[in-house]
């Protein structure tokens, strides 16, 4: 993510030292002062990530030089509201999707209105604050809640996952929707409470993931598997080479920042070290005594941004209503769980749709690791019977997505039973992410595709879990 600041004033300090971490910044101003004033505030970790002009925030030969073309957000914050307008027009010009400014007079609000830009009132901000303080007697913190970032506000987008669905189908125990804003009501939503476009929703949880959440509801740029969290957990119930090859490529490729190996067996440390050498997160290893069972309850009140197992547990205890490990791991942490064929690096990826939510949710997580990874995609409907309208219903839908994200999405159509199907045209790819739902039964008489696709596939699956 990377955000230019116009200004590098109080207010454009305050906001690189709040960014800095996981923002790529870029700051201009005039005053080469101020700019030193930027160095001092860095911490070394960001000194990489934080680059400096000195020159005219209303220059478009300089703010192309400062990659604006390529800004996710932009923001003008000097004191000065003519060159805070000037500033946000050219951002607006250039195609900056999130644009935002300083308006250092009540009397400049409606220029900022006139052109369609976000912006805070100084005064009206610090105003407000205080009426609140002194009318009520309580002291209101300028950060809410705890003050760690632990309660946000985001506007749904049309783009939006959410939009359109209730909240009772994202589940999470790191974090939950706690409030809707719809114009000028207050809804406090129940399960089936649909989420609109325009909405703007409070989200209490986790402050560790709460910003990707953002960014994921926001469908901005690709967050995987931020939204899950941000450590992998590598299951190692005994020593499989393609369990290894295909964890290292994701940690590696992906925003993973943390890696746990759970053994049954002692693993030969040169592993280890090869994801220390990928990057500088923590790498840590718990062996196991009870295998499976200590695994399970080790995690089972964790989210995890991604769990990869080897692909060791039989497909036959489905056909008897008996859900299998890599199930049952991710029913219980509604984390995606990878089981590992070796089939990494991935260059084309396969996802299966159907119209329900969690297989759009699986179609979600397809797009975000096709962007990253600079892979194909293709999302494939597989129907028991020719002339399903359904299948015209779901092209549109795709094209929908690809519109919207601008990715290519491949739809492919094929007739006859959907698991075998599946499994013969999954040989051609290097990924399924499969979704499915949280407590669906399955048996013989009745199955339940996902989860037979998720053992029947020949390349290495990923499978989605989503609430009840």
């Amino acid at each position: 993510m990377k955000l230019i600041i116009v200004g590098a004033g109080e207010v454009g300090r305050e906001l690189i030292k709040r960014l800095q971490k996981e923002w790529k910044i870029v700051v201009i101003d005039q005053d080469e002062r101020k700019l030193h004033k930027v160095v001092e505030l860095l911490n070394s970790e960001s000194l990489n990530r934080v680059v400096l002009l000195q020159g005219d925030g209303t220059s478009k030969l300089l703010l192309k030089k400062a990659g604006i073309e390529d800004a996710t957000a932009f923001t003008a914050c000097t004191g000065d509201d003519e060159v805070n307008l000037e500033a946000c027009r050219i951002a607006k010009e250039l195609g900056v999707p999130t644009i935002f400014a300083v308006s250092n007079s009540t009397e400049n609000d409606e220029k900022y209105e006139k052109e369609g830009i976000n912006y805070v009132n100084k005064a009206i901000a610090t105003a407000s604050l205080l009426e609140r303080q002194i009318e009520s007697g309580v002291v209101t913190p300028t950060n809410i809640g705890l003050g760690q970032g632990e309660i946000i506000e985001v506007s749904v987008m049309p783009t939006s996952i959410l939009a359109g669905y209730p909240v009772g189908k994202f589940t999470s125990r790191r974090w939950r929707i706690v409030a809707i804003f719809r114009g000028d009501k207050l809804i406090l939503p129940r399960p089936k409470t649909v989420i609109k476009p325009g909405d703007r929703i409070l989200i209490v949880g986790d402050p560790k993931i709460l910003k990707y959440i953002a960014g994921l509801i926001k469908s901005g740029e690709p967050q995987f598997p931020l939204q899950f969290g941000i450590e992998e957990v590598i299951f190692l119930p005994e020593f499989s080479r393609e369990t290894i090859q295909d964890a290292k490529f994701f940690y590696e490729n992906t925003k993973l920042s943390k890696v746990s190996f759970y053994t049954c067996k002692e693993i030969n440390k040169t592993f280890v070290a090869g994801f220390e050498e990928i990057k500088k997160g923590e790498v840590k290893i718990k062996e196991l005594k009870n295998c499976e069972k200590e695994f399970f309850e080790n995690i089972k009140e964790e989210n995890f941004g991604l769990i990869v197992m080897p692909d060791r547990y039989m497909e036959f205890p489905l056909f008897f209503g008996i859900k299998t490990f890599p199930i049952v791991i991710g029913e219980e942490t509604l984390s995606p769980v990878a089981v590992a064929r070796g089939t990494t690096p991935v260059e084309r990826i396969i996802v299966p749709v159907s119209g329900s939510f969690s297989g759009i949710r699986a179609l979600e997580v397809g797009i975000e690791l096709s962007l990253m990874l600079n892979a194909s995609l293709t999302a494939i409907y597989i129907s028991p019977f020719e002339n399903d309208s359904r299948a015209e219903n779901l092209r549109e839908k795709i094209t929908r997505f690809s519109t919207m994200y601008k990715v290519p999405i491949e739809f492919t159509v094929r007739f006859g039973n959907p698991v075998r199907e599946f499994a013969e045209e999954s040989k051609k790819y290097n990924l399924a992410v499969i979704g499915a739902r949280k407590g669906r039964k399955t048996n013989w008489f009745n199955p339940y595709p996902p989860y037979h696709m998720l053992h029947r596939a020949k390349c290495t699956s990923i499978l989605i879990c989503v609430g009840e």
